[in-house]
């Protein structure tokens, strides 16, 4: 019995033409299986210019071994993870590492291939490996191994780039780019020198300094800034410092937490460069592209200093261009007066820093205008991002050609993989990150070993201090890169260069131009304090916190608590509202009660204005002072023509006859006439008192004497 029979009960008897048919059918169903099979990654040579991925099922992560490094007695390593980020279970499939292994591609090309960007590279096939199924949300790992020689690498020294690709043999479920170094026999690189800068930040305050508390929790061990330091301390990296946090420590003197003062005497023995960020690491370059105007500059400390902490005076700031006779120090030098100095904003936050007046923008925010703004109030160097920096690849720029504003120009692909790597969590990332930033110093280095590359490392929270340190690591024990100091060769000299302006979002530019507008106006109300720079100068490092940099994702958020407390803050003189008040002489004081909700002494004057004829003000301001977080009654002296109800408005007005708040209608009950008639009824009833006591008095001496006499 046919196998026919069995499964469909009775066929029909087999002809060749049905046979034909049916070997035609077959062919047609495993044609396209079969060219797929033919004309995939794994078979021919390709010109990529993006990654093939119709489904994008799968996240795939290659990490070549040894930071990328092939030598010829070697093997291309490249260890692959691919996770299913679908909803669905992804059929076996295939991946394939293809190799551009051909003359070696500099580094705009490599940036473009890791940035997922057209580009004119050639990939050749040379190992496959099985992927299993995997369900949603699982992973597998597998090996790519090839030797150099069967690699078909040949030539000059230098990047190759790579792809790892996964097909199920119809389409690409995931792919991702990456790159090896060859290094043939008897190549000796060049060694470039490379620079890099890192922020030394406490992001996340709103606040004018940071807090006592929060300094012993950043630089307790394991701290933010303590991590911070650790990672970069002795290594070729310059320390962007927030001015903030020297300040910070120094205004609180003998009260400053022992783990905060042991870290400012720490950072002042490290032989890094450094320089000084804006306060708190606030943007430099917004307010020139808001308002056309450059980032307000501090001016005191308002009353945050308490002079009875402070039994030293902080250290002198010392020329950058010469020598320091001694080590600076985190605490105050003794003041040759008797009592304890009161030091300035500028000389709690001096520093004997190695470069000045630098500003450092964040990347992609940079504008040609902006920058001129910058210069214009004093920045000699900004530091700014490639892909801004129209004109040249050296570090070290000049956007006039003379002694103006420098531009440090940093690589941006190549800080992007030095990131990428100190936030990676697996050690996957972190040797993918490094194999790629490795490759990047190799293009750099073979075209111009005398150009100096520039990493810029994140101002996020640093996460993983060792990830930074063994990246550190990584790059110096690189054969083509060691680093350098960012001072000595930020001192060169430099062509020419433009910039491609980036300007920030408008709806940045609206937030930025209502805080300034907020700040103007804080500046207006302070007039009203007994000290107006005790208002002015905390409000203006309340500004340039709320434009820090650090803030990132909830940049909006800080700028709308600083409008807030704007508003809150004009409102916190006030007149205290009372009811109904009745005046029973025709001259008398009208109370009224004005209460400061402010930390510092305020002088209003009060103006009381009469709706009518009624009541006459005989002075219409009177001066009153409030102590802070109190009320006071001011006497304003009135007269009262005729009886009845009069509305009276009282407004407050600082010393230049500005109104201060709202003005509050009163209302008056006028009763002149009640007061003499009052005064001639006690005095009929005192009179009348008077004389009956008299008369009663009179009687009783009376009553005696007429006894007597009838006696």
């Amino acid at each position: 019995m046919s196998a026919e029979r069995v499964r469909g009960g009775s066929a029909a008897p087999a002809t060749p033409v049905r046979a034909l048919l049916a070997t035609l059918l077959m062919l047609l169903l495993a044609l396209p299986a079969g060219t797929a099979a033919i004309a995939g990654p794994a078979l021919r040579p390709t010109t990529t210019t993006a990654p093939e991925s119709a489904a994008s099922a799968l996240r795939v992560s290659a990490a070549p071994q040894q930071s990328g490094i092939v030598a010829p007695d070697g093997q291309v390593d490249v260890r692959v993870v691919a996770t299913n980020v679908s909803t669905t279970t992804t059929p076996p499939a295939t991946a394939t590492l293809s190799i551009a292994a051909g003359a070696p591609v500099g580094a705009e090309v490599l940036a473009a291939w890791f940035g997922e960007s057209a580009a004119d590279v050639r990939a050749a096939p040379i190992a496959t490996v099985a992927i299993p199924a995997l369900e949603p949300g699982s992973s597998a790992s597998v090996e790519l191994r090839v030797a150099a020689d069967a690699a078909g690498l040949a030539g000059e020294w230098g990047p190759r780039p790579l792809e790892v690709s996964v097909s199920d043999g119809r389409s690409v479920l995931g792919s991702t780019r990456s790159a090896i170094v060859w290094v043939p026999e008897g190549a000796t690189p060049p060694t470039a020198t490379v620079a890099s800068a890192i922020p030394l930040t406490a992001p996340g305050f709103d606040g004018a300094f940071i807090p006592a508390e929060d300094l012993a929790v950043l630089t307790a061990p394991g701290g933010l800034l303590v991590r911070t330091l650790d990672a970069v301390a002795g290594r070729a990296v310059a320390i962007g410092v927030d001015p903030r946090i020297i300040a910070s420590i120094r205004i609180l003197g003998t009260t400053a937490p022992e783990s905060a003062v042991a870290f400012l005497d720490r950072l002042a023995l490290v032989p890094n460069d450094t320089f000084a960020l804006a306060w708190a690491d606030a943007d430099p370059l917004v307010t020139a592209q808001a308002r056309g105007v450059p980032l307000p500059p501090v001016e005191g400390a308002g009353g945050a200093i308490d002079p009875s902490v402070l039994a030293e005076a902080p250290t002198e700031g010392a020329d950058p261009g010469a020598e320091p006779t001694q080590e600076p120090s985190s605490s105050p030098s003794p003041s040759p007066s008797s009592g304890p100095a009161v030091p300035t904003l500028d000389e709690l936050t001096a520093w004997p820093h190695d470069i000045e007046a630098v500003a450092w923008p964040r990347e992609g925010s940079v504008t040609a205008e902006a920058l001129a703004i910058a210069a214009s109030a004093g920045t000699r160097t900004a530091i700014v991002g490639s892909s801004a920096v129209d004109g040249s690849a050296s570090l070290v720029g000049s956007l006039d050609g003379g002694e103006g504003l420098r531009v440090l120009r940093s690589d941006d692909a190549l800080s992007r993989e030095a990131r990428a790597a100190v936030e990676a969590t697996t050690e996957l990332e972190w040797q993918s990150a490094v194999a790629r930033a490795s490759s990047l110093l190799a293009a750099s280095s073979a075209a111009d070993a005398a150009r100096v590359p520039l990493v810029t490392l994140s101002r996020d929270r640093l996460g993983n201090s060792l990830r930074l340190l063994d990246l550190l690591g990584a790059i110096e024990a690189l054969p083509w890169a060691r680093g350098g100091s960012l001072a000595t060769a930020a001192a060169a000299s430099g062509p020419v260069v433009g910039i491609v302006d980036a300007p920030i979002s408008e709806e940045r530019a609206v937030e930025v131009g209502h805080m300034l507008d907020a700040e103007a106006a804080d500046r207006v109300f302070a007039a009203v304090a007994v000290e107006p720079s005790l208002i002015t100068d905390t409000r203006r490092l309340e500004l340039l916190a709320a434009l820090s940099l650090g803030w990132n994702d909830e940049a909006s958020e800080a700028a709308a608590r600083f409008v807030a407390a704007s508003d809150e803050l004009r409102s916190s003189i006030q007149i205290v509202e009372s009811s109904t008040i009745t005046l029973l002489s025709d001259r008398t004081s009208l109370p009224v009660t004005v209460q400061n909700g402010l930390d510092v002494a305020v002088r209003v004057l009060v103006h009381v204005d009469s709706a009518t004829a009624r009541l006459r003000v005989l002075e219409p301001r009177v001066e009153a002072v409030i102590e802070p977080q109190s009320q006071t009654r001011a006497l304003v002296p009135v007269q009262s023509l005729t009886n009845g109800e009069v509305t009276i408005t009282v407004s407050l007005l600082d010393p230049e006859a500005r109104e201060v708040g709202a003005p509050t209608t009163v209302q008056l009950n006028l009763q002149a006439g009640w007061e003499t008639a009052a005064i001639v009824v006690l005095g009929v009833l005192v009179g009348g008192m008077l004389v009956f006591g008299i008369a009663r008095d009179i009687r009783r001496r009376r009553g005696p004497r007429s006894s007597e006499t009838t006696a």
